[in-house]
């Protein structure tokens, strides 16, 4: 992985835990706008980071592009609420349709973690990026089911280069689950207090 992937993946990876959308309190954590919205602004952030501009919604309706100051395409980055391994999802198959275009590739998305799910979401991207030989970078928020809400555990990250694949990051999905940080502090304090 070169130093710019390497150094956007630690971006996103920090930044994804800044101005967090939710509380552990507010029961509307699984809306699926809220977790656009952020994945929109953590993407942005990182390119900011890396002195690169992000266009949404372009080149070919990708949701961002990220280009250096002359207009070159480093990056392309799709995310989606449903997981990867449900057939009407494409935003991998847009990605790699795509290949010709970028250098580097990011895809977030979730993917719930029981029955054997996980590893299902994992396979059916690495069949849509098969003869990829550009890294297309996945962040995948796990999740399980509990009357009828997701319930967030890690955002793993994952470097895969045609069908292989190597998981290279896990961090909790929510600021609050970090022990010893100022959101854990903040979180339990109202619990306990």
């Amino acid at each position: 992985m070169k130093r710019r992937t390497r150094d956007f993946v630690a971006l996103f990876n920090a930044f994804w835990y800044r101005d967090f959308p939710i509380t552990p309190d507010r029961i509307d954590i699984s809306r699926r706008a809220l977790w656009t919205t952020h994945i929109a602004s953590t993407v942005k952030m990182a390119a900011d980071h890396l002195g690169l501009y992000t266009c949404f919604e372009t080149g070919g309706k990708t949701d961002a592009v990220i280009q250096d100051s002359n207009a070159k395409v480093w990056a392309k980055a799709e995310w989606e609420w449903t997981p990867a391994k449900v057939e009407t999802v494409n935003e991998i198959k847009k990605l790699a349709s795509a290949a010709s275009e970028a250098d580097t590739f990011f895809f977030v998305g979730y993917s719930r973690t029981d029955n054997d799910t996980h590893q299902l979401n994992i396979d059916a991207i690495g069949r849509q990026w098969e003869g990829i030989d550009k890294p297309l970078i996945v962040f995948l928020v796990t999740f399980s089911y509990s009357k009828k809400r997701r319930h967030f555990h890690e955002l793993q990250t994952y470097v895969f280069t045609g069908s292989n694949y190597t998981k290279v990051r896990g961090q909790e999905a929510l600021p609050w689950q970090v022990p010893g940080t100022k959101w854990h502090a903040s979180a339990y304090a109202k619990v306990d207090g």
